[in-house]
């Protein structure tokens, strides 16, 4: 998600891109378990020609455990973050740059830059203007704990998994609600939607408030004001 990591993106907050990028790993891992049970379902409906199917779910396990290791790293990264922070006194960017910021989850809405989600939205605007950025670390702190044990609890399911899929009993088990496997997934995948979403609105509003303090224009113009009538490709090559 180096697209929406927070703003601004210099060395002294390596650490924000590297949250981001724990965090795109940890969903990649998720889909990518999710491809390889789907994988198994069907090579056990015969629609593939594996009989590896209990392997295929040991993989898809090997995943989600991968995703409950890049997710512990992503809440080191916060704390490593809140801790720079702290060390070369960060400050928000002035309130004056965002006034009101329902107007700029509208707009920012509209033209489809993040989803919407105003209660996460009022959620991080609140934060953000009581506790400035530090606040909105916390909360990303207190959305990485809930999506660990989500995490884990799919990890668990997929044990269960491995059993019946060597019996070849893996699609009866799952369509037959023997085990909760829908009910752990969907449960993980509602806190993966709500995670990303408050991190893409919130690296949203911290690049909103950034390039308006530092003249670069705004998110809402396909580019900043000091580019216009400039050529690109000379700017790019020199």
């Amino acid at each position: 998600m180096g697209g929406i990591n927070h703003q601004p993106t210099k060395k002294q907050f390596e650490y924000s891109t590297m949250l981001s990028q724990y965090l795109s790993a940890a969903i990649a891992k998720v889909m990518l378990a999710n491809y390889e049970l789907e994988h198994a379902l069907l090579a056990e409906m015969g629609c593939l020609q594996t009989a590896h199917v209990a392997f295929l779910v040991e993989g898809a396990k090997t995943e989600i455990g991968y995703s409950v290791q890049v997710l512990t790293h992503a809440m080191d990264a916060v704390d490593l973050l809140l801790k720079k922070m702290t060390e070369i006194g960060y400050t928000d960017p002035s309130r004056s740059t965002v006034t009101d910021y329902r107007q700029l989850e509208s707009e920012l809405t509209q033209q489809g830059l993040i989803p919407l989600n105003t209660p996460i939205w009022d959620e991080i605007s609140r934060t953000r203007q009581t506790e400035a950025f530090f606040g909105v670390c916390r909360l990303f702190r207190e959305r990485l704990e809930g999506l660990i044990t989500a995490t884990k609890e799919v990890e668990r399911i997929f044990e269960q998994a491995i059993s019946y899929a060597r019996e070849g009993r893996l699609v009866a088990a799952i369509d037959e609600n023997q085990i909760p496997f829908r009910q752990s997934f969907f449960r993980l995948l509602t806190k993966m939607i709500e995670t990303i979403t408050m991190f893409a609105q919130s690296a949203a509003m911290s690049t909103e408030m950034y390039y308006r303090q530092e003249g670069y224009g705004t998110l809402l113009a396909q580019q900043s004001e000091s580019m216009v009538g400039k050529d690109v490709r000379v700017m790019v090559y020199e």
